[in-house]
């Protein structure tokens, strides 16, 4: 009759997983709250000097504002939410996609925004998180066939595909590659055969390959990347100043501030070149500290996910945990000049309404995933109570 009413050991496996999980997005919490806290330190040392010296800083408060808003009710909500929005999420995805490339205005040669006054949205970022909602939702409802080829691969890679074309006709090849090779990792972690995903690889990779072909701009970015100095008046201009900012930040930095490529010798210096910025006014130092604070994340983030018994909610949190890391991957590649150059921002440090506002959103799913796939608010505190003694 114990045995059935009280079982010690799996109490104490249940308690060491809710305070691993409970620790895990606490650390993740604090990683992202660091870099957010040192995105806006860069762009406030970034208008020193300026004409307009609040200008970015002041703009990313409000939107740091809206996205930790966006965590918070993330955090709140149960997770059957998304399931029960996803095609609403979906469509609605689509349609901004569309229109972004139909009726937005051409910046840089692109069309990915779409402009509402004063305010200026990426759908794109949004596809992000469509994408790992999808796969997370079709795949873990369909685990048991996940070695399928129809309903195991073709059924979910038809929206995935469907969210990467709409992106890539922006055109934006950096965020359709982040989506897609996320995508795949979900699929692979969700069961589907390797052999498929191998084959869709190989295909992306093909594709990719033409269209950059056939892209003077694509084309000449790779060249460039492959012999910086031979294009450093030109195409590799921003690649060979930003591995300028970070030979004069040295060990320890030139001091908050004190940047000079700031002064228009660094392009795209508080976006997607910020960490270069970083590293010359804090070194090597700074640099692998914002570094280890990403890492920091993504150890958290698999944590959580592997620690998630509820199969969305796991496939949720490793696909945030990949979308983000990756991206924050490339971003530094680019910046140290280890990739071609892409038109992605570092996460939570990069200024972008967009990006801040879906980002922190997604920090609070992977809160919400700690504290429990199913229970309500009252049930993660009476667990939390239980634990701490509060």
């Amino acid at each position: 009759m114990w045995s059935k009413t009280f079982d010690p050991r799996s109490e104490v496996g249940g308690i060491e997983e809710e305070v691993s999980s409970f620790g895990a997005a606490s650390l993740l919490v604090g990683a992202v709250v660091l870099l957010t806290a040192a995105g806006l330190v860069t762009l406030l040392s970034i208008g020193v000097g300026q004409t307009r010296p609040f200008h970015y800083f002041s703009r990313q408060v409000v939107f740091t504002v809206v996205g930790t808003v966006g965590a918070v009710v993330a955090a709140r909500l149960p997770l059957r939410f998304w399931r029960t929005v996803l095609p609403v999420l979906f469509i609605s995805t689509v349609i901004l996609l569309l229109m972004a490339r139909l009726v937005g205005p051409r910046i840089n040669g692109a069309h990915r925004w779409l402009v509402f006054g004063p305010v200026s949205f990426q759908p794109s970022e949004m596809a992000k998180l469509t994408a790992v909602v999808w796969l997370a939702a079709w795949m873990s409802h369909h685990r048991r066939n996940a070695g399928e080829a129809v309903r195991g691969f073709l059924i979910p890679m038809c929206g995935l595909g469907a969210l990467c074309v709409l992106v890539l006709i922006g055109p934006d090849f950096g965020t359709t590659a982040l989506i897609g090779a996320t995508g795949l990792f979900i699929l692979f972690l969700a069961g589907t055969r390797v052999i498929y995903l191998l084959g869709t690889l190989f295909s992306g990779f093909l594709l990719l390959g033409v269209l950059v072909w056939h892209d003077p701009v694509r084309i000449s970015r790779v060249t460039s990347f492959l012999e910086p100095e031979k294009y450093q008046d030109n195409e590799a201009y921003q690649l060979i100043n930003s591995l300028h900012a970070f030979m004069e930040g040295g060990a320890t930095g030139r001091g908050i501030g004190q940047s000079l490529q700031k002064f228009s010798y660094l392009p795209e210096a508080h976006t997607d070149f910020i960490y270069a910025i970083i590293a010359e006014e804090t070194g090597v130092i700074g640099s692998l500290a914002v570094l280890g604070l990403f890492t920091v994340f993504f150890g958290c983030g698999m944590t959580i996910a592997i620690r998630c018994r509820d199969p969305f909610a796991r496939l949720m949190g490793y696909g945030i945990t990949l979308m983000i890391s990756l991206q924050a991957l490339i971003n530094i590649a680019v910046v140290t000049g280890s990739a071609p150059t892409k038109g992605l921002p570092l996460p939570f440090v990069s200024h972008g309404g967009s990006s801040i506002v879906f980002m922190l959103t997604m920090v609070g799913l992977l809160v919400r995933i700690a504290c429990g796939s199913g229970e309500t608010q009252r049930d993660w505190r009476s667990r939390r109570q239980r634990l701490w003694g509060g």
